[in-house]
């Protein structure tokens, strides 16, 4: 990302969105005509983990967040000459799901109890709530993190 606008609970930046261009018709070749930008959004923590399927809508918030944050693209294209009539949405997807196994204070508060002793996880599920930017440094660290427990655990 060379740059992000940050806003409550939600960025802006340029992104390409590989979803949208492979399942959408109005994404199409040359994609070199298109200006893409995201808008990450720190949704509510509302939802569901089921034994076969998660559920996962947006809250009344969420949409008012998202609909400011389209808001802000609509006017950063405008801005750069681009007309409203040529201004699109993409598919809107998860990214980086989370808060399945959120970190817990306790002896061990980077496993889950609900998991097996030997079965660690070191992902964005233990991430407690919606970051609303990319979570790629506080996996990494959550990651050395569970590594270094597992090492001492079952040396």
């Amino acid at each position: 990302m060379p740059w992000v606008i940050e806003r409550d609970r939600y960025i802006v930046s340029p992104y390409m969105d590989w979803l949208s261009f492979f399942f959408d018709r109005r994404w199409r070749l040359p994609a070199r005509d298109i200006v893409a930008l995201m808008v990450k959004l720190a949704d509510d923590d509302r939802g569901r983990v089921g034994a076969r399927r998660i559920e996962k809508g947006l809250t009344a918030d969420d949409r008012a967040r998202l609909a400011e944050g389209v808001g802000l693209c609509s006017a950063i294209l405008g801005h750069i000459g681009l007309p409203s009539r040529t201004h699109f949405l993409g598919t809107l997807n998860a990214g980086h799901p989370g808060g399945a196994l959120p970190v817990r204070a306790g002896p061990e508060p980077f496993h889950d109890p609900r998991l097996p002793d030997n079965v660690w996880v070191a992902d964005a599920t233990l991430i407690p709530s919606a970051l609303g930017r990319p979570p790629i440094l506080t996996i990494a660290a959550m990651a050395k993190r569970v590594a270094r427990t597992i090492a001492e655990r079952f040396r």
